[in-house]
């Protein structure tokens, strides 16, 4: 019973042989979360400063950086130039989440995946 339940994990994992798995479901994780808020991971990487989208992108980079991502990866994941404004994004949010009820119901929503 146990060597099949192995081999079944086994096989989870070789869907992503070629790469890190880790990083690969956590950013799995974003993409849905943000189909949730009923938009498109392409728009997330488009540089429109839509309130929508920058929520959804501050989301994101919580979301990286509670799974030990540094901020440079998570800069290049989520299509910014430099770490700085993930930096931002991260630490904005935590303020957000605090004051702003409109963004804390969209983090619940993002974060239902």
């Amino acid at each position: 019973m146990l060597e099949q339940i192995g081999v079944e994990m086994m096989i989870g994992r070789l869907a992503y042989a070629d790469t890190d798995y880790e990083n690969t479901v956590a950013i799995d994780q974003c993409k849905r979360g943000v189909r949730r808020l009923g938009l498109t991971w392409e728009a997330i990487l488009s540089r429109s400063r839509k309130r929508k989208l920058v929520d959804a992108r501050r989301l994101c980079c919580v979301l990286l950086r509670e799974r030990g991502w540094t901020y440079d990866m998570i800069a290049d994941a989520v299509g910014y130039t430099n770490h700085a404004t993930a930096i931002h994004h991260v630490k904005t949010a935590e303020q957000l989440l605090i004051y702003d009820s409109e963004f804390n119901r969209k983090s619940i929503q993002f974060n239902q995946v």
